[in-house]
């Protein structure tokens, strides 16, 4: 038997525990119900124990009149922060209740029926007891739908040393491996199941779209339905990788000699394909525009993560109108911007700069799949959609069969799992913060993107310092401004996704290295 404040002490904690679970998820994630038939959501089972509290202990312990609808609990929805206020009134009224209670007494009202609680209740001790087994068997099903909503909380490596990834497999086994921008944290699983259902039909041949090639539709709803913009019908173009679309894009905007304008630091394998391509690299905001013929604008950018306001972007657009340039925008990190910051892709600030604008992106980064390869190019400028189609069909390459059916499951059925991964990347950002917030280092945390852009390193090269010390691969700050003149040899780039686990392990094998 025990006593009634050992009784609050366990209903308090099962209260308390649902209630962290919840505040955990946040207003994006605790209202949603995970994938499995049957199940309700972390806010609605929340709503459903108030009510069993409310109910059983107030009306029929405590004798007080209690209106309420079950079947509402279930399908209860909004913000966290009132329901968890919610729950501190309650288990304070769930004290009082207790503490005032004749167990051995008959209830106060007879238990409705079609509550379903379990017949024979007839004390007020019963009815308590009945109390807390509701919250200790909800706070069980409330940790199941958490891990059920989040994406996977650790991480096995050496599957991922076993794998084809890069990321990986080729650092040394007791290195880990925080550099090239691929998630550890799995795929969605409308990815999965799209993948694994071609590999059951063994449907490998040419492909046959009836209604035509769905990534364009699939890129077009989700934009307008995530980011608000609506593409124009027939302008897009599907392509193997960002990448290339920026290849194609110098070739057919720029000739050899003409400068090519981009924010540095930037993406390597971008300053690169300028480079190669015989063209000059023109640092945005830091260089004289003189014979720029191509603006490529990078938001969210890597590797600073920062995400341009509106503002921003209305001045990149009076500088390309200036200039008459095009402009390409790579928007791959749109869908992982961290609140209260917001995307805008740069074609939606209107007409001038639609007609402008080739936006490219691509579901690889927000969706772990870079290995599968297929991107979208919406072609603004009508002479460039012109040449474009004068090609011939087949000097871009396309992507594969499962490239595409990939896309598609990603932009059409994961936006549920792409909210979940999103809370976990917020956890591990703010991780990552909280850690550089303790060093000497130049650190602004990301609006954007996974990846966190460390300045102050002391070693000459500190990326192939840490990697040699610390056994952690991160991004050699140099190549993201090389062929360049600006410096950024004391700064390095971290990928923070990955798991909670691992990514401390990164940052207590950093950490003496950094002091």
């Amino acid at each position: 038997m025990i006593t009634v404040e050992e009784y609050l002490d366990a209903t308090g904690r099962a209260l308390s525990g649902m209630a962290g679970i919840v505040g955990g998820l946040g207003d994006e994630l605790a209202s949603t119900r995970p994938p499995v038939q049957g199940a309700s959501s972390p806010y609605a089972l929340l709503t459903h124990c108030l009510g069993v509290v409310d109910y059983w202990a107030g009306a029929l312990v405590a004798g007080r009149v209690v209106e309420r609808d079950r079947d509402a609990e279930f399908t209860a929805s909004g913000p966290v922060a009132p329901l968890i206020a919610r729950v501190d009134a309650t288990r304070v009224q769930l004290a009082a209740d207790a503490r005032a209670a004749d167990f051995a007494a008959p209830l106060r009202a007879v238990p409705d029926q079609s509550f379903l609680g379990p017949a024979g209740i007839a004390t007020q001790g019963a009815a308590l007891l009945h109390v807390y087994e509701e919250l200790a068997q909800h706070h069980g099903q409330m940790e199941i739908l958490r891990d059920l909503l989040r994406p996977q909380s650790t991480v096995d490596t050496a599957r991922l040393r076993r794998g084809t990834g890069v990321k990986w497999g080729a650092v040394a086994p007791d290195t880990i491996g925080a550099w090239v921008a691929d998630m550890d944290l799995g795929v969605a699983p409308a990815v999965r199941h799209a993948l694994l259902d071609a590999v059951d039909r063994e449907d490998f041949g040419y492909p046959h779209w009836p209604d035509g090639d769905p990534v364009p539709a699939a890129f077009e709803a989700w934009m307008a339905g995530r980011h608000g913009w609506t593409p124009s019908g027939g302008h897009t173009r599907v392509f193997t990788d960002v990448l290339q679309v920026l290849q194609v894009m110098i070739e057919q905007t720029t000739r050899p000699g003409d400068g090519v304008a981009i924010h540095v630091p930037a993406y390597p394998p971008f300053l690169a394909a300028i480079v190669r391509s015989g063209r000059r690299i023109v640092p945005l905001g830091q260089s004289p525009m003189d014979g720029v013929r191509l603006l490529v604008l990078v938001n969210p950018q890597n590797p600073s993560g920062r995400v341009y306001r509106r503002a921003e972007l209305e001045a990149v657009l009076e500088l390309a109108e200036r200039h008459d340039l095009p402009v390409l925008a790579d928007e791959i990190h749109a869908d992982l911007v961290y609140a209260p910051h917001r995307h805008i892709p740069f074609a939606a600030l209107g007409p001038e700069a639609a007609r402008r604008t080739v936006t490219t992106t691509s579901a690889t980064k927000a969706f772990n799949l870079a290995g599968l390869r297929c991107a979208v190019a919406h072609v603004g400028p009508p002479a460039l959609r012109a040449r474009l189609d004068a090609m011939p069909p087949d000097i871009f390459g396309t992507p594969s069969t499962l490239g595409r059916l990939a896309t598609v499951a990603a932009w059409r059925d994961g936006a549920g799992w792409l909210e979940r991964l999103r809370a976990t990347l917020t956890a591990n950002r703010a991780a990552v913060s909280a850690w550089a917030g303790g060093l000497p280092l130049r650190y602004t945390e990301p609006e954007g993107t996974y990846l966190a852009w460390l300045g102050g390193l002391r070693a000459p090269a500190p990326a192939a310092w840490l990697e040699e010390t610390a056994r952690v691969r991160l991004s050699e700050g140099a190549e993201f401004a090389e062929g360049t003149d600006i410096d950024t040899g004391d700064c390095a780039r971290l990928n923070f996704a990955t798991s909670p686990a691992v990514l401390a392990e990164i940052l207590e094998r950093l950490t003496p290295r950094l002091r």
